[in-house]
């Protein structure tokens, strides 16, 4: 009995230590790790916190060849220049990469922070994560506990398009039976009706969904600005607007713009729609693009979509 005890001890000891190097991501994020017990992934941020202490990990992803230039300028008399106090500088070896770790304290808001900063070089990217502990905690979040967690900085590929979508400033209730092809900036979703990983509308439709603030309150003037965001599509010619409409639906202005045009390569027909959902503040542009073929099955699908955006 004893023995069976001892084994099931270590086999939860393991199970916890497996628990603990699990790596997480921030939403959004491609740069990932194991953070401390106690941290969370933060709303506030792309990162983690543990509020109680104030003590925050913070991550930001640079293009990979930068690391070189950012490396020369992380100098301990130009950080001073930002108020970080250096104290130490050295290499930390990362999974997929090499890394620099700097350590030192910062004055904030009339407290003492201790503060890490991991520049670390992969193929993908340059990741830089850095790590927040005031001096008050620093018994808990100790060194040897932080640099552990830096040691696990992983970074991926890609993030996720569905992951993505989460971080848009909208919502889609329904697809239509399109599929999320891409999440392009902060504020725009492509949805496609084929197998591609493509941006060919005369391979297949596309409708492309993005959200702005601004716009104008008039009718008349929301005509105008309509036509003005209306420009086609990229790889498209000779397009010629069939005619413009006003749509309420749900209580909200549409304006409806339908299009045609050929493909600059193939000659193809191409048809176009464009609607702009005007609300208080802000507008959400809706282009929907497929071959003339297929635009019979492809306009109910992107009409599906519209009526099923919301904001988040």
């Amino acid at each position: 009995m004893s023995r069976i005890f001892a084994q099931v001890v270590v086999l939860t000891a393991l199970l916890a230590a497996s628990a603990r190097a699990e790596v997480m991501f921030p939403t959004g994020s491609r740069v990932g790790l194991s953070p401390p017990q106690g941290f969370t992934p933060s709303d506030a941020f792309r990162g983690f916190e543990e509020k109680q202490s104030g003590s925050a990990i913070l991550t930001v992803e640079l293009p990979a060849q930068a690391y070189g230039d950012i490396e020369k300028a992380m100098t301990p008399a130009a950080l001073r220049k930002q108020g970080v106090i250096v104290e130490k500088r050295e290499p930390m070896p990362l999974k997929s990469g090499k890394g620099m770790l700097f350590v030192g304290h910062q004055d904030s808001d009339g407290k003492t922070m201790r503060k890490w900063i991991l520049l670390g070089s992969t193929p993908p990217i340059t990741a830089l994560v850095t790590v927040l502990v005031p001096a008050t905690a620093q018994a808990t979040y100790s060194d040897a506990a932080i640099r552990g967690a830096l040691s696990t900085v992983e970074v991926r590929e890609t993030v996720p398009v569905d992951e993505q979508m989460t971080l848009l400033p909208f919502r889609l209730e329904e697809f239509g039976g399109l599929r999320p092809l891409r999440v392009i900036g902060p504020n725009t979703l492509v949805l496609t009706n084929g197998s591609k990983d493509t941006l060919d509308a005369t391979e297949q439709s596309l409708l492309v969904i993005s959200a702005a603030p601004g716009g104008p309150d008039e009718a008349p003037q929301r005509d105008n600005f309509a036509r003005n965001l209306f420009s086609g599509y990229p790889g498209l010619k000779d397009i010629h607007i069939l005619g413009t409409d006003l749509i309420r639906l749900a209580g909200q202005q549409i304006h409806q713009l339908m299009a045609e045009a050929k493909d600059g390569k193939s000659d193809n027909d191409v048809k176009i729609v464009q609607w702009v959902r005007f609300g208080s503040g802000a507008y959400v542009r809706f282009l929907g693009i497929a071959r003339a073929d297929d635009w019979s099955d492809a306009f109910p699908r992107f009409r599906t979509v519209r009526d099923s955006v919301g904001p988040r």
